[in-house]
This record gives C-alpha cells, structure tokens and sequence, in this order.
C-alpha cells in the first residue's frame, strides 16, 4: 500500500490574514467610561453628594498614559504600580469635580480600580461576537492592540472574547500607546509575515492616524471621519468594506 507523501506548505506561503482590533468602544465598552466610574464610586460611597459625571468628566481628561503618547513609559510596570500613578489624577477629580476634602478624596480614589475593573459593568457591542466569527469564517485571525488597564486579559476572558483573539498587545504592559508608531510595530513583528493585515478602531488618532502612518490600511468603525479612507457605522458592514478594497 502507498501513502501519499504530505507537503506541508512554508508558513511564509500561507495566505494569513490579521485584524489588529482596538478594544474599548470598539468591541466592547464601559458605561460612563472614566468619569462615570468616578460618579458610581462617589454614590456609592458618599450617596448624599450631588455631583454628577458632568462635574468629573473635565478633571479626567488628562493625566493617564494615553495622554502623551509621545512619551513611552515603564514596560511591564506591576498592575499595582500603573494604577498607584493614577491616584493623583482621581483624587483631583474628586476634589476639583466633587469638592470633597483630601481625605475623602484620597479614600474615594482607592476605590476607583475595584470599580472600573468590575467586569459586570463592561459589555460587548451587539455585533462584536457575529463579526469576529464571520472574519474567522473568512481566513481572518485576530489580534488586540489597546491603551487599556493592566486587567484588560481578564476583561477580555470575561466578556467571551479569548477564544476568538489569538494575542493582546497592551499599552499597560508594553509601555508604548497608540498612535506612537512602535505601538503597531511590536505587533506587526510579532505577527511576522501576513498576507493582509487590517487596523479596525474607533478612534481617528489613536486607530487610522497611527496605523496609516505605518503603513497599515485602517477601518474607522462607529462613525465617519473625512481622515478615515475606510468608514463603516456597524461591525455588520466590516465584511462588506474589507472585500471591496
């Protein structure tokens, strides 16, 4: 009896083709992003206080890692270190925003992390799980690239999301944010050779402006954007863009 012999094909002839996802607001999202997450642990703490989400939101815009991209910070800093950085930042909204005294207000941001980690308070967009199964159906591997929290694996394992996302490249732990170009060339390295390979975002600085400056093709999702070539309103219309190019 004779047995074919199998060829296996060299991975650098496959036809591999990634999606680089962005995360936050782009499959999944917090309600009340930061300084929502502020307001609930203020209620929660101190439920006679009237200040509400539009008193906190100017004293959190900035003072995080993302806010100057331009500079890179300490790589696989602990999870405890990145977030004791931001206590000055949450104490100050809850001064400035609420007006409570620096007691309180250092007491209040202590509990900023337990709360914006909770994974009950994060949910997937309707259309994330159909199109991420859609584009694996279609060839299509998927990978993270994300400014986010030290804990964002484990938001992303409780959200159903791990077994469709084969690598997480995150700002917490690499030390660089998007758009610096290093941030997509420590993924496109680690990707190695691919056929395609697509940035998908909701975010026309961090995502398309970051990506096409590397020379990576970028779809704008959740809006329209004269800077985004690529634009689709809903995931359902990623497959369609993505074919028609």
């Amino acid at each position: 009896m004779l047995f074919a012999r199998c060829h296996r094909q060299p991975a650098w002839e496959r036809h591999v083709q990634y999606l680089i996802w962005d995360f936050d607001e782009t499959l999944a999202y917090r309600r009340g992003m930061w300084s929502g997450t502020l307001v609930e642990v203020l209620w929660q703490e101190m439920p006679e206080c009237p200040a509400a989400v539009e008193d906190i939101r100017p004293h959190v815009q900035a003072g995080f890692p993302w806010h100057h991209p331009e500079q890179s910070h300490t790589a696989h800093k602990t999870a405890d270190a990145w977030w004791a950085a931001l206590l000055p930042v949450f104490e100050g909204a809850f001064r400035e925003g609420a007006r409570l005294g620096r007691h309180d207000a250092r007491r209040l941001a202590q509990h900023v992390r337990a709360a914006y980690v909770n994974p009950d308070r994060w949910h997937l967009f309707n259309d994330a799980l159909p199109c991420l199964r859609a584009m694996t159906a279609s060839g299509w591997q998927h990978v993270i690239l994300s400014n986010h929290v030290p804990e964002l694996p484990s938001l992303i394992e409780a959200l159903g999301l791990a077994s469709h996302i084969g690598q997480v490249f995150n700002s917490a732990q690499t030390g660089v944010e998007k758009p610096h170009p290093q941030a997509f060339r420590n993924v496109l390295t680690a990707l190695g050779r691919a056929t395609q390979i697509w940035m998908v975002g909701d975010s026309v600085q961090a995502d398309i402006a970051g990506a096409h400056a590397v020379g990576l093709r970028a779809v704008l999702v959740r809006g329209q954007h004269p800077q985004a070539t690529h634009c689709c309103e809903t995931l359902v219309e990623l497959p369609r863009v993505l074919s028609s190019t």
